[in-house]
């Protein structure tokens, strides 16, 4: 029993854990990394030429994320929803599972270890959001682990792990570099020890190598290992990605800024127990969560193994390290809780649920003119009846970006260009997300007789042309205000202090009086 004991221990931790990642779906990506999946499916290898986007068919297409995308389709495919949600608790649990382990490999206490592992799920969870990344975290934490019992026992078959983590992450997410990178900080120490570990380095050597080798067996070959570095010289393409901003001017800054207190916390604490490979990743991941907010989640995983060594430093008492775990452990559950929906369903503001189901009843063929986000669920959903305007993986200024801009801004001769690329159905919010603006185009099919309104969800609003049955089914415009004033409400809820969604309110609450 006292040999099972950890085993238990570690069960209990991924219980509470995987209960604590359990969520609905709010990431509106994952459906076209399915919709790719799919293709890849069906077809047994990656799509080489866009399919689905109809502004960009038959251009080369970069489907670095595949492996994810079909993952998740299969998971769909068997079990649904629900086991799309399961599976992305797995993920999370997984990873904080291992790095518990991995602090606990360390010889730090149960409490210790718990109180720093949650701090990690905490400053991971806002990310994982069934996104790629997820696997990258989860490879991250293994990572450690492995190296810790190397560094612990000094057999190489815990090096062995990595490499085929590496070629396993590859195919679903451009990022085994960071396995290089951790590697490199372990290496780095066997080096500059006063009698380095030539032995040791010699292992981590290998293991480097064969890790960025089995990182080029994807079909994009070396151009996925090395893809972080280019994609990192774009400054033009980072600043055009919301999650690529520097962490102090996302909304979680205040998680980047509790994160440098803990890692200064953690640099004092360890200074008894100094490891410099925890350090330089440390150090490593703190530059890349300062130059984009994103990256704060791999700060949250570094920091446990340091995190955890000062804590038993300067919580010398058992008793005060449990208080202090159970503290940490429920004020971060319960900021999780308000921050995600315990459900086993897809967040209606992020899927086109309702307008998909309308669509495929009253225009079974054709293009279809989506507000950006919008794209993915209606791509995955109508796929082979269908093609989108665009969808998330079109961030940069491209065809599909720029009539996307002209159409919904009705600029121009915007009834021409609905009949000149087929358009068939029309989905987008009334208001703008963030600035709370009026979308113009919204009013304008509001007012002409080719089109009419059939549905309305938190998503948005739905437009088909104009026939028999869907006149029929005709909203009054009255649904359009009603629209924009739940958008502008919950856009206020998130950005009080938005002037001109508070503006914009009040235009549509004079607007409803009128009409009452």
């Amino acid at each position: 029993m006292q040999h099972a004991k950890p085993y238990w221990q570690h069960a209990a931790i991924f219980g509470i854990f995987f209960f604590l990642f359990l969520h609905a779906v709010e990431d509106a990506d994952i459906w076209y990394h399915m919709a790719i999946g799919r293709a890849v499916f069906e077809t047994g290898s990656v799509p080489a030429k866009e399919f689905y986007v109809f502004t960009r068919l038959g251009q080369d297409s970069e489907f670095h994320e595949w492996g994810f995308g079909l993952f998740y389709f299969l998971i769909y495919s068997l079990a649904g929803l629900v086991g799309m949600i399961i599976v992305n608790a797995l993920l999370g649990a997984l990873t904080i599972t291992f790095l518990y382990a991995a602090a606990r490999q360390l010889g730090h206490s149960l409490a210790a270890a718990l109180l720093a592992s949650a701090v990690g799920f905490w400053l991971l969870e806002f990310r994982a959001v069934l996104r790629p990344e997820n696997l990258l975290y989860l490879a991250l934490a293994v990572t450690l682990f492995c190296l810790v019992k190397y560094r612990n026992g000094g057999h190489w078959r815990w090096l062995a792990v990595i490499p085929l983590t590496s070629l396993i992450l590859t195919q679903c997410h451009p990022s085994s570099l960071m396995l290089v990178l951790v590697l490199g900080a372990y290496l780095a120490e066997a080096l500059v020890r006063r009698q380095p570990d030539i032995t040791r380095a010699g292992h981590l050597v290998i293991a480097i190598l064969a890790t960025a080798a089995l990182a080029t067996l994807n079909p994009y070959g070396v151009t996925q290992f090395t893809l972080p570095i280019s994609f990192s010289l774009d400054a033009e393409l980072l600043n055009s990605i919301t999650e690529f901003l520097p962490a102090l001017s996302t909304d979680y800054a205040y998680r980047f800024v509790i994160a440098i207190v803990l890692l200064l916390f953690s640099l004092v604490g360890i200074a008894r127990r100094f490891s410099l490979a925890e350090w330089l990743i440390l150090m490593a991941f703190a530059v890349l969560a300062f130059q984009h907010g994103r990256n704060i989640a791999l700060l949250g995983i570094a920091l446990v193994l340091p995190l955890a060594t000062a804590l038993e430093q300067v919580l010398r008492q058992r008793a005060h390290q449990l208080v202090a775990a159970g503290l940490c452990l429920c004020l971060c559950g319960y900021d999780a809780a308000r921050q995600h929906r315990l459900s086993f369903d897809v967040d209606p503001v992020t899927a086109s649920l309702s307008a998909a189901e309308t669509i495929a009843r009253l225009a079974p063929a054709g293009n279809i003119l989506n507000f950006y986000h919008l794209g993915n669920y209606l791509a995955w959903r109508l796929y082979g009846t269908h093609k989108v305007l665009i969808d998330g993986r079109n961030f940069q200024y491209n065809d599909s970006l720029q009539l996307h801009d002209d159409l919904l801004s009705a600029r121009g001769d915007w009834h021409r260009l609905l009949d000149r690329y087929g358009i068939v159905a029309i989905v987008t919010p009334a208001t703008l997300p963030y600035s709370g603006d009026f979308i113009p185009l919204v009013f304008q099919l509001a007012a002409t007789p080719d089109w009419v309104l059939v549905d309305r969800e938190p998503a948005g609003l739905t437009f088909v042309r104009r026939d028999p049955t869907s006149a029929a089914m005709g909203r009054p415009a009255r649904e359009i205000w009603l629209q924009a004033k739940e958008e502008l409400r919950k856009n206020l809820d998130d950005f009080p202090d938005s002037v001109s969604s508070r503006k914009s309110l009040d235009t549509v609450e004079q607007a409803l009086t009128q009409r009452h």
